[in-house]
């Protein structure tokens, strides 16, 4: 039971200190710095699908601005009205603007990197399928082998399983430039993953 409730403090103590680091970066993270990754990530994008950058995944921006430009513009006049007045804070005022607009940047760059990754998963998806097929068929004959199972690799499986799934999650809300090439790798590694767990489930369940 030790090794279990030593896994879950540590996973509690991970999910903690991630969140308040994410809400560290929200606070003082400069508008110029989300907007500059954005700029970055769009023209590696724009380097690999062209013309279709523009079509397909330029489009977020302008989706973001007709649905959500009006909440955050009246937002921004809320904010506004703190500096003002005998007890108005102008720089309490000017740091609610800027988190604001933040935050409006940092949704469009998640929404952003969302369609991408989409984009990806349409040959994405073929892959894992049979990278799971090919290990069920290979679990399967095994069955009737004299081949040992590996617990060493099928917790090996689960371990990369769940670093890279860990990895998506950052690279999704991360505000900071990351690589365009990511998530098709982070694809592959799922996939490497899903068939080395799933071919080295017990014979016998």
């Amino acid at each position: 039971m030790r090794p279990a409730r030593t896994d879950n403090a540590w996973s509690t103590f991970v999910a903690v200190a991630l969140f308040l680091l994410m809400a560290a970066t929200w606070a003082f993270i400069p508008p110029t710095a989300i907007r500059n990754a954005w700029i970055a990530e769009r023209a590696e994008v724009y380097a690999i699908a062209g013309k279709g950058e523009s079509d397909v995944y330029g489009r977020t921006l302008d989706d973001m601005e007709k649905s959500l430009a009006s909440d955050f513009r009246s937002f921004i006049i809320d904010a506004q009205s703190t500096g003002q007045g005998p007890f108005g804070s102008s720089d309490l005022s000017a740091w609610a603007q800027g988190r604001i607009v933040a935050t409006w940047l940092w949704i469009g760059l998640v929404a952003y990197r969302l369609q991408v990754l989409m984009g990806w998963l349409v040959p994405g998806i073929p892959l894992v399928m049979a990278a799971y097929s090919d290990g069920q068929l290979v679990r399967e004959i095994r069955k009737y082998s004299f081949v040992a199972q590996s617990p060493i690799r099928h917790s090996l499986g689960v371990r990369v399983l769940w670093a890279v799934l860990v990895g998506l999650a950052v690279w999704m809300i991360v505000p900071l430039p990351m690589p365009s090439l990511l998530p098709p790798l982070l694809i592959v590694s799922i996939s490497y993953a899903l068939w080395l767990w799933v071919s080295n489930l017990q014979k016998r369940l």
